[in-house]
C-alpha cells in the first residue's frame, strides 16, 4: 500500500501563511465589509508582507473565492448525511436543524464572517451574490428533500409544501442570525433556535409526540 507523501517545510509554511491570510480577511470582512478589505492589509493582519496576498491569490477577487469557499464549506451541511441514514425524513430533518443550530453555537467566528459575506451579497459584489444563492440553494433543497422523504415514509402530515416549508425554514435561520450579528447579547439565539426547531417538527409531524423525541443518533434529547 503506497502512502503518500509528506509535506515538505515549503508547503507545510505555505499552507500555514494561507490560513492566516484567509483568517484575516476574514476578520476585516466582519470588522468593516468587504470594501474596508485590501490584499495589503490583509497581508499585515496576518503578520507577513503588504505584498503576500497579491503574491498568493492575484486578485481581491480571487482571496474573496477563496475565503467564501472556506467559509461555506465549514457550513456545509453534507457531514450529517451518515447519521441521517436509516432515518425517516421527520427524523432526519430534526438531525439537520440540529446541526445548523450546534454550528452556531459552536463557531460563533466563523457565523460573524458568514453573516457579514450574506449582507455583502446583496451590494455590488455579483460574485458573492451567485455564491450565496447557491448556497442558500444548497441548503433549501436538503431541507425540502428531508420534508419530502417524511410525506412519504409518513412521518410528516400529508399535504405540506417541501419546497416552500424549506424557504420558510431558511428565511427563519437568517432572521435569528441577523439579530445574533445585530446584538449579540441581545438573546439566548441557541434557545430562539432550538424553540424553533420544536415548532417546526411539531407542525410538520404525523405523530405529534415524534416532534419532542431525543437525537435518534446520540439519544440526547435535542428540543
Amino acid at each position: 500500500m503506497e502512502t503518500e507523501p509528506s509535506p515538505n517545510g515549503h508547503q507545510v509554511r505555505s499552507d500555514r501563511s494561507t490560513r492566516l491570510l484567509l483568517r484575516a480577511a476574514g476578520d476585516l470582512v466582519a470588522e468593516g465589509g468587504y470594501q474596508a478589505m485590501t490584499l495589503a492589509t490583509v497581508g499585515e493582519r496576518a503578520g507577513y508582507s503588504r505584498s503576500l496576498a497579491t503574491a498568493r491569490f492575484g486578485s481581491k477577487a480571487k482571496l474573496l473565492e477563496a475565503l467564501v469557499d472556506k467559509i461555506v464549506r465549514r457550513w456545509d451541511v453534507e457531514t450529517v448525511e451518515p447519521e441521517q441514514h436509516g432515518l425517516n425524513g421527520l427524523d432526519a430533518l430534526r438531525v439537520l436543524l440540529t446541526e445548523i443550530k450546534n454550528a452556531y453555537q459552536r463557531d460563533p467566528r466563523s457565523l460573524g464572517i458568514l453573516y457579514a459575506l450574506i449582507f455583502e451579497a446583496v451590494g455590488p459584489v455579483p460574485e458573492l451574490r451567485e455564491r450565496f444563492v447557491a448556497f442558500h440553494n444548497n441548503q433549501r433543497t436538503r431541507i425540502a428533500k428531508c420534508i419530502e422523504r417524511g410525506v412519504q415514509d409518513g412521518s410528516v402530515v400529508g399535504g405540506v409544501d417541501p419546497e416552500q416549508q424549506a424557504t420558510m425554514i431558511i428565511a427563519q435561520l437568517r432572521g435569528v442570525g441577523y439579530l445574533w450579528k445585530l446584538d449579540p447579547d441581545g438573546a439566548d439565539y441557541g434557545a430562539v433556535l432550538a424553540s424553533f426547531i420544536d415548532q417546526v417538527l411539531g407542525h410538520m409531524a404525523s405523530d405529534p409526540s415524534a416532534a419532542t423525541h431525543g437525537d435518534p443518533v446520540t439519544g440526547r434529547v435535542l428540543v
